[in-house]
């Protein structure tokens, strides 16, 4: 099997495979802006109404109007309830006066049954002055008007109130990086609704968010070599750190006291130490071939990072920031969590049907137990010491007693997870789940899904202000 991984790598790194970067879905912000329009939960007493949308546009200043991309044509859908993404599309920059909605049918259920309404040809105009900024995002929110879109009983208008999201306060932010739209999602965490998309380089993927009052993010940004800060009580970025050019990074991790940055070099295999004010590399070590998940210790003692090819675990001693061990794992080490007493290791791999448990610091395994194939997310709760995890194929969260290793309970989820955290303020289990676009907000004492958020294209980290590690 290791041979065969090996063979596969070589066959990557000719330039023929996976290694070469792949076109993103859209391009980064440059010279031009974006448009994020997100549907409101569908008012109370218009579930009876159904309605199809043919187009959505945005009306420039000058009365040119530019087409958005429908993400939601039927409404309200199967999530009335929840926010949802319905158009977006990148923009000219400038002002705009408004946008207009046109409807392709509409239909409402009376005593009789359901019924088609009569619709107007033309589209409808929402006055709502806005602005593009080139390389920005602009968010905005629509409101069904429920009754003023049917002013006659038999005809239908699509009437919608167009406003700005505020801004919670910072402790309140969560935040998913989009690896194929380039973009950061940023939602308040209690209402679990977007307030604001923030523009990336090429391909975000890890982020590292300093503890509170720190309101700095850092992304690993993998195709530009660099990482990315934010202030995040702000829109705009800082000056990005630069990494060596074939870095790829693909995760991150910052210090207690906000000074030192890790950063997981998928290109050049390897863990850099970055000082986080001014990007200086202030060391840099050698791990196993394709590390693509890190882990750090609570006590900020020691990293470790996944290599999937080489199937192994590289352990570095971050006084030293030297090499401390090597673990060897199944194949396609995927992702890693310590208990709470920091003294277990659990580890997942995708080539690998089985849950292994490795004591700490001594790194031999203990115990394993066959979870099946196709493992993609986990989580150890520090607060319980409960293991959750997820599987390819499976909307579900599987929860293990972390002495006994036997399955103690399951959590039914609306997809597939791949990235698991916890808000610790709300106890709610945030569960990433691409395939949906979508973040599943898990309350861990009823295990009721509270709200799905709705993110980018290929997500890949979600995180919170005060997320429990």
């Amino acid at each position: 099997m290791k041979l065969a991984r090996l063979w596969l790598l070589a066959f990557l790194l000719s330039g023929c495979g996976l290694l070469t970067p792949r076109p993103s879905g859209r391009p980064p912000l440059t010279d031009q802006g974006a448009l994020f329009l997100y549907l409101e939960p569908w008012p109370d007493g218009a579930g009876r109404l159904s309605v199809t949308l043919s187009s959505v546009t945005a009306v420039r200043s000058d009365g040119v109007p530019v087409p958005l991309e429908l993400a939601l044509t039927d409404l309200p859908g199967p999530d009335a309830k929840r926010q949802r993404l319905l158009a977006s599309a990148q923009l000219p920059p400038g002002a705009y006066r408004g946008l207009e909605v046109t409807a392709a049918r509409a239909r409402v259920i009376g005593g009789e049954g359901p019924a088609d309404l009569l619709i107007g040809k033309e589209p409808t105009s929402l006055e709502a002055p806005f602005e593009i900024a080139a390389g920005q995002a602009k968010v905005l929110t629509l409101t069904l008007r429920y009754e003023a879109s049917l002013p006659a009983g038999v005809t239908f208008v699509p009437r919608f109130l167009v406003g700005t999201p505020p801004r919670p306060p910072p402790i309140l932010y969560g935040f998913c990086s989009n690896t194929n739209e380039n973009t950061l999602t940023l939602f308040e965490r209690r209402q679990h609704e977007v307030f604001r998309v923030l523009a990336t380089g090429r391909a975000p993927r890890g982020l590292a968010l300093g503890s509170p009052p720190s309101t700095r993010l850092f992304v690993a940004v993998e195709r530009e070599d660099e990482i990315q800060p934010f202030e995040i009580t702000g829109d705009l970025p800082l000056p990005p750190l630069k990494l060596v050019p074939g870095d790829r990074p693909w995760e991150v991790a910052l210090s207690p006291d906000a000074r030192t940055l890790l950063v997981l070099n998928n290109g050049s295999n390897s863990l850099a130490f970055l000082d986080a004010a001014s990007g200086a590399e202030r060391g840099r070590v050698a791990v196993g071939i394709s590390p693509i998940s890190l882990l750090v210790d609570r006590s900020w003692r020691r990293a470790y990072v996944l290599n999937d090819v080489s199937s192994s675990i590289t352990v570095v001693d971050l006084a030293t920031r030297k090499v401390f061990g090597s673990i060897p794992t199944g194949a396609g080490p995927l992702r890693a969590q310590l208990n709470r007493a920091g003294d277990k290791l659990y580890v997942i791999a995708s080539g690998s049907p089985q849950l292994q448990v490795f004591s700490v610091p001594a790194f031999t395994m203990t115990s394993q137990i066959t979870i099946g194939l196709g493992a993609t997310a986990l989580k150890v709760d520090p607060r319980t010491d409960l293991v959750y995890v997820a599987k390819q194929g499976e909307h579900r969260v599987y929860v293990y007693d972390s002495f006994s290793l036997i399955p103690i309970d399951s959590i039914d989820l609306p997809g597939d997870a791949s990235w698991f955290a916890i808000d610790d303020t709300e106890n709610a289990l945030l569960a990433l789940m691409p395939s949906l676009r979508g973040v599943a907000a898990v309350d861990l004492a009823s295990h009721r899904v509270l709200g799905v958020i709705p993110v980018g294209d290929e997500p890949y980290e979600v995180t919170v202000a005060d997320e429990r590690y």
